[in-house]
């Protein structure tokens, strides 16, 4: 950022390398849509915060030595940014780090555990979809959360995502590099998104003009003939981790030192059995009689002509020994003896050394290396077809959780890629949403999954709940009788139902009673093919119903067949995963 100067009163929406049609004021409100808060508090901080340079406060207004950022609160939005992801222009080193990190991205083991992140993280169903837009709560309008799954689709079909590669390689990106970027294109109208063009990250830096208090990117910002300044509203930038020194830039950067002391261990096994394995002759030859000169030269020539270069090809996995992969079964040494009148003298020699045949060393350093990949040790288990699925929640390790929630803070990550398109294109087809903080709350993408572990975490805590609320409900009576506890306070506080699980239910009830009297159920009202989430036939829509229901169509009551009330206003929202998915990243 630093060595990217502009002129104190020169606007950077103004500078060279803008695209001056398309910044209209609707895309400016867009790139600041969320900062408006910030950019209050902002003005009202006076301290130098953590992502901030100290040095650069000393050169504030000096336009020849001082940054390009002069402006206080343009270096405060910028920290704003920095506190929340990682910035590969800013780090001087990373160019080299990224070939390094490319190199050992290709190394076998290394690779094996990018391609298991990836397809945890990004999976594809049979439509090629490997994540859907979650529905807005009913109190938006229907029109809104209907454009929000059109506009999702037609973005993602825009991206190319389905076709059940693209997506996966960017992801693969990220694990590797670090970083992804892309540019969105619109049309000529600049309403509408109509493409995604990646860019190097490497080449962008946020900046934000103290003019106008919009914040861009900087495009090659050391060179004045490519340098382009784009809108926030243009730019994607994900990156892997935050502007912190102690956080990792890549997945794979913390797994190059494990991988390199492993192969060090597995090179010294190799070469210990490769020299075990020859058969060592020593010859003595009498050089009696010689100078000491004539003596000295033929030693230093039997040197020359018995010494062993031996070479480890990491890539190609082979031995070279004085250049040559033809490794010789038998080894000749030759020694001048001072002796005169002698005979030669020929033998069989051993070598000697420690035993490095134990596996016990070298099974450490694999483990190690497995334990940073944060893959679960039983997914190892090629024996066994790499471990089982789940049949019960109890079988599920701590491995696994820790796990689970390492893949969905990956794709809280990369979520990004879609849910930012997809909230400018809102915005641009209903700009009052620009006012509505409430929107981007719950404007949010469900990842697809081939994971039973949320389906069993929800059933396990719903059968236990049950158990409970009958122990309650049995056990907790007045004097006539009667349950003391409300069935409502039940349903809410120990089933922990939500207003929309309820209303939900009721609706699936009132299909069933009208099915029993012969009538047409609702099919307008609820969408019976798409349930709402994770264990959803204990809600309606199961073959066995559920909480007292019979029958292939009986959807069930509430907990002890009694009706459940209408939901109250101000109960919580809830979330609505779709078939085999999981619930949606906060």
């Amino acid at each position: 950022m630093a060595s990217y100067r502009q002129q104190r009163n020169q606007n950077l929406l103004n500078g060279t390398g803008m695209n001056q049609g398309f910044f209209n004021k609707m895309l400016r409100k867009i790139s600041n849509y969320g900062l408006l808060y910030d950019i209050d508090n902002t003005k009202q901080s006076f301290a130098i915060g953590a992502s901030e340079n100290p040095e650069s406060y000393s050169n504030m207004g000096n336009v020849t030595e001082g940054p390009y950022m002069y402006d206080l609160f343009t270096k405060k939005m910028i920290s704003k940014i920095l506190d929340k992801k990682s910035i590969a222009q800013l780090d001087r080193s990373y160019f080299d780090k990224r070939k390094i990190l490319r190199q050992y991205s290709i190394k076998d083991e290394i690779r094996d555990f990018i391609n298991q992140i990836a397809d945890e993280v990004v999976i594809f169903n049979d439509k090629n979809k490997f994540c859907w837009a979650s529905d807005l709560p009913d109190e938006f309008d229907d029109i809104i959360r209907k454009k929000v799954h059109e506009n999702f689709q037609k973005l993602y079909n825009v991206f190319g995502f389905n076709d059940g590669i693209t997506a996966w390689n960017h992801l693969k990106d990220l694990l590797i590099d670090g970083f992804i970027a892309f540019e969105i294109v619109y049309d000529k109208k600049q309403k509408n998104i109509t493409d995604l063009v990646k860019l190097d990250p490497l080449t962008l830096v946020p900046a934000a003009d103290p003019e106008t208090q919009t914040i861009v990117w900087i495009q090659y910002p050391d060179d004045p003939r490519l340098r382009r300044v784009l809108l926030d509203a243009q730019i994607i930038y994900i990156s892997y981790g935050n502007n912190q020194d102690y956080g990792e830039t890549s997945y794979v950067e913390p797994l190059i030192r494990p991988y390199n002391q492993l192969k060090l261990i597995e090179q010294t096994k190799l070469l210990y059995n490769i020299n075990q394995a020859a058969i060592y002759k020593k010859f003595v030859i009498p050089v009696g009689g010689l100078s000491r000169q004539q003596a000295e030269q033929q030693i230093y020539q039997l040197m020359s002509e018995y010494h062993e270069d031996i070479q480890w090809d990491d890539n190609m996995g082979t031995v070279s020994i004085n250049g040559s992969s033809h490794i010789p079964h038998s080894k000749d040494f030759w020694f001048p003896s001072s002796s005169e009148g002698g005979t030669p003298d020929i033998s069989i020699e051993t070598p000697q050394g420690n035993d490095l045949n134990e596996d016990q060393i070298l099974n450490w350093f694999e483990k190690n290396l497995k334990k940073t990949s944060r893959i679960p040790f039983t997914r190892f288990e090629k024996e066994s077809g790499g471990g089982n699925l789940y049949q019960d929640a109890s079988e599920m390790t701590r491995d696994e959780i820790k796990f689970q929630n390492f893949i969905k803070r990956i794709r809280t990550v990369f979520r990004e890629i879609l849910i930012k398109p997809l909230k400018i294109q809102m915005m641009r087809d209903f700009p009052e949403l620009m006012q509505d903080y409430n929107f981007i709350n719950n404007l949010n993408i469900t990842f697809n999954s081939n994971e039973l572990f949320e389906e069993w975490k929800f059933l396990s805590n719903l059968e236990k709940r049950s158990n409970i609320a009958s122990t309650l409900s049995s056990n907790l009576q007045n004097a006539e009788g009667e349950s003391y506890l409300s069935m409502e306070w039940i349903i809410r506080n120990i089933m922990k139902f939500t207003d929309k699980d309820i209303a939900e239910n009721n609706k699936y009830k009132i299909k069933e009673s009208g099915s029993l009297k012969g009538e047409e159920g609702t099919e307008d009202d609820i969408d019976m093919d798409k349930p709402s989430g994770p264990g959803a036939p204990f809600f309606g829509g199961g073959e066995n119903g559920e909480f007292g229901g019979e029958g292939e169509e009986s959807q069930g009551g509430d907990f002890g067949g009694e009706e459940p009330s209408q939901p109250q206003p101000g109960g919580e929202e809830p979330y609505q995963p779709q078939p085999g998915g999981e619930e949606p990243i906060q």
